[in-house]
């Protein structure tokens, strides 16, 4: 019997695979948007759509036509010569490659040096943030040091990190200008000598030493402090402390509140650091002793397709490729309004399902926060998971409690003996508070607050009470003891 082949064997598969379409991508594209980002997007349609426009709530709906009546306004046929040749234009500019988008948006009375002079009037009235780096430079240019110094300083700057600790050790810096260690380390506390305070220190204890003699606070006492007993504040060793330095418990607290005004990060003062803006997508408002949801679409902006466009398109004596593409954009501009109103209706219809679910929180506050999942709200409305998490992904509401992103109305939970659900949020909110009325001579362990928590029908593990304790920032009660 012949042996099998052992070379290559080419054979049919079938297989089903779906692929979505460029509406449903744009679709998913648009209801992953937050506000901000979504402003972005519709205003960049509008610059490569020519044919959508925007539509003014009090704007008559006609006067996105020419008007046959006066002579001041010309009449379609009047205006037909210069369009198409536009549009002639645009079609070809886009069939070369050789337009961008935005170019081949560009209406008939586009004027360069207007659009230079916007331009320039936009940028100029954005405030500039001036980095970290800047600032110190500014202040090395107005020092009295030499130009050897301070081109030596430049190099100090750079190696310093956002944190405004100095991350460059002295002998690379030697290498790195061809200066020597001691020029180096000049150069460092010159760059020390520079606001805010402990600016450019190696490690904390420098940074805090620096600190303490800028304010004229560097008694021997909170030096000693700030060099050799960091550790043992931290472990909480006071008593101990205080014992082998000599000095009261008392004395020991006054000299570790001095300390503690200090700050170990004296480079968040002026780094350059970007706000993040907010831009709820819903509020919700009390209504009676309910809570309703008011959805505001007035940060998107409203579109409309040109009806001089369609009339244009209407119109027999227009040219096929002029045709086309008007079909083409038009095509392109329903799906965006399209796929914006579904967005906005989705979004609603998730915050009403959050309102109803959690009319205790709003009206009592985060401890009566109930446990819900995505997979509820999909349920709820006949949608699927992955739309839920989409939906609600880096969006905000905003509440009589304060602005709240979606997703934190989304989290696990516990059952209370009395049936009653209570979500991991709210367990936290439970732990804080126990904490925050706990005897600073004796404070909570993560036993007693696991046994606070049964007392109220809450069955939650001491590893989870002491993993949300960590959550919250909460120190162990070793650390919390107050001496």
């Amino acid at each position: 019997m012949a042996e099998p082949s052992q070379g290559m064997i080419q054979g049919n598969e079938l297989r089903q695979e779906q692929t979505l379409t460029p509406q449903q991508l744009q679709s998913l594209d648009i209801l992953y948007a937050p506000a901000l980002e979504l402003q972005q997007k519709v205003n960049q349609e509008l610059d490569t759509n020519p044919i959508l426009e925007l539509a003014e709530p009090e704007s008559d709906p006609e006067a996105a036509l020419p008007s046959s009546a006066g002579a001041e306004t010309p009449e379609l046929g009047s205006e037909r010569d210069d369009m198409e040749e536009e549009l002639a234009k645009i079609l070809q500019l886009t069939a070369s490659g050789y337009a961008s988008p935005s170019e081949a948006a560009l209406p008939s009375g586009f004027d360069p040096e207007d659009e230079e002079e916007r331009q320039a009037y936009l940028f100029n009235s954005i405030a500039d943030e001036v980095s970290m780096q800047e600032q110190l430079l500014e202040q090395l240019r107005c020092s009295d040091a030499s130009p050897e110094l301070a081109g030596i300083a430049e190099t100090v700057i750079g190696g310093i990190d956002e944190s405004g600790y100095l991350k460059t050790h002295p002998a690379d810096i030697a290498t790195g200008t061809g200066c020597s260690i001691e020029e180096a380390e000049e150069a460092i506390r010159l760059v020390q000598s520079f606001d805010p305070p402990g600016i450019g220190a190696r490690d904390l204890r420098e940074c805090l030493r620096i600190q303490l003699q800028r304010l004229g606070k560097d008694s021997p006492e909170l030096l000693d402090l700030v060099e050799h007993h960091l550790d043992e504040i931290a472990r909480n060793k006071l008593p101990q402390l205080a014992k082998s330095m000599g000095i009261p418990l008392e004395r020991l607290y006054s000299d570790i509140a001095e300390i503690k005004k200090l700050n170990p990060c004296p480079g968040n003062l002026i780094s350059d650091v970007r706000p993040v803006y907010l831009l709820p997508e819903v509020t919700v408002e009390r209504d009676g002793d309910e809570f309703k949801v008011v959805a505001d679409d007035s940060y998107i902006p409203r579109l409309r397709i040109s009806k001089y466009y369609l009339k244009l398109l209407e119109d027999p004596a227009t040219p096929d490729d002029v045709r086309s593409y008007i079909r083409a954009k038009i095509t392109s501009g329903n799906g965006l309004m399209k796929s914006l109103e579904q967005r906005q209706k989705t979004i609603k219809r998730i915050a009403d399902v959050i309102v109803a679910a959690q009319h205790d929180f709003f009206a009592r506050g985060v401890e009566y926060l109930k446990p819900m999942t995505m997979q509820q709200v999909a349920d709820k409305l006949g949608l699927h998971e992955t739309t839920i998490s989409r939906a609600i992904a880096n969006k905000y509401l905003q509440t009589p409690r304060g602005i709240f992103e979606f997703k934190y109305f989304f989290t696990g939970g516990f059952q209370s003996k009395q049936g009653e659900e209570i979500s991991s949020r709210g367990v936290k909110e439970i732990i804080r508070d126990l904490v925050e009325r706990e005897n600073p001579a004796s404070p909570l362990s993560d036993s007693k607050l696991t046994a606070l928590l049964k007392e109220r029908g809450l069955d939650v593990a001491r590893r989870t009470v002491a993993k949300y304790r960590e959550e919250l920032g909460i120190q162990s009660s070793h650390l919390r003891r107050s001496f």
